[in-house]
């Protein structure tokens, strides 16, 4: 009897260890994906790296890292996991999140590959990354390295928040042809050298764009992140006419999953 019990016991041991090993494999700042049939799921929307941060320097970092979260759905292994950039740089001016940067700023992004995508205020690059290859399990821990630069291309950036998105996809090895995809980009707002407190204004500010409208005095172009028309969804752009009236000069449907 003491033998039987002596082995439940190290079962449960072992239960508790592997358990409390599998949780500690989670970093809990990373950008944590899953998949459930063709569709990528993330645990957050957005994420708040410092390019102040002890490794990475005044300009550069590598968080937040990837780390897929096997237990809620793992990826293929051999396939890769990727990222498409998205729309433009976004500065926060300590008061709005405008379309222009002080000092001809742009963040890149070195992807396993050592390709570089930028993001610019006037756009992004059209090519997309490698993060990483799934592992035997389905799953993959990677970090890749970014950094902010000036209008000289050396590292360096004016003090501010800066505001970028990419989607994440999957595809075959040496492929662009996504195999699953995630139906929703991800934030991420870059701390350059912000007290806290002003910091997590434009972080606020960021986490409104989504779902709300963005007006830029400079160009008087009020953008709508979503608009529901004859039971299709847009993104809508609309230029200031003065007294109040706007034209519509752009429109593009958007997905609505919810």
């Amino acid at each position: 009897m003491s033998k039987k019990i002596f082995n439940l016991g190290m079962a449960l041991v072992c239960v508790l260890f592997y358990s409390s090993v599998s949780a500690q494999d989670q970093h809990a700042g990373d950008i944590q994906p899953w998949r459930v049939g063709a569709e990528i799921f993330v645990n957050n929307s957005l994420f708040e790296p410092d390019f102040g941060d002890l490794g990475g320097g005044l300009f550069a970092t590598d968080e937040p890292g990837f780390d897929v979260n096997v237990e809620k759905g793992a990826f293929t292994p051999g396939n890769w996991l990727r990222f498409q950039p998205v729309g433009q740089l976004l500065f926060w001016n300590g008061t709005d999140w405008i379309s222009a940067v002080p000092n001809g700023e742009r963040i890149e992004i070195t992807d396993a590959l050592g390709n570089v995508i930028a993001f610019r205020t006037e756009g992004v690059s059209e090519s997309t990354a490698v993060i990483g290859e799934i592992d035997s399990e389905g799953g993959l821990h990677e970090h890749v390295e970014m950094s902010i630069f000036d209008a000289a291309n050396a590292l360096g950036g004016s003090v501010g928040a800066y505001r970028i998105q990419l989607k994440l996809f999957e595809s075959t090895a040496n492929d662009e042809t996504s195999v699953s995809i995630a139906t929703l980009p991800i934030t991420l707002v870059f701390n350059r050298g912000l007290e806290q407190d002003k910091f997590e204004l434009a972080v606020s500010a960021a986490a409104d764009l989504n779902n709300n409208s963005v007006f830029v005095a400079d160009t008087g172009i009020l953008t709508i992140q979503e608009v529901k028309a004859l039971g299709t969804f847009y993104k809508v752009k609309l230029q200031h006419l003065g007294n109040f009236q706007f034209q519509l000069i752009e429109a593009n449907e958007i997905p609505k999953t919810q």
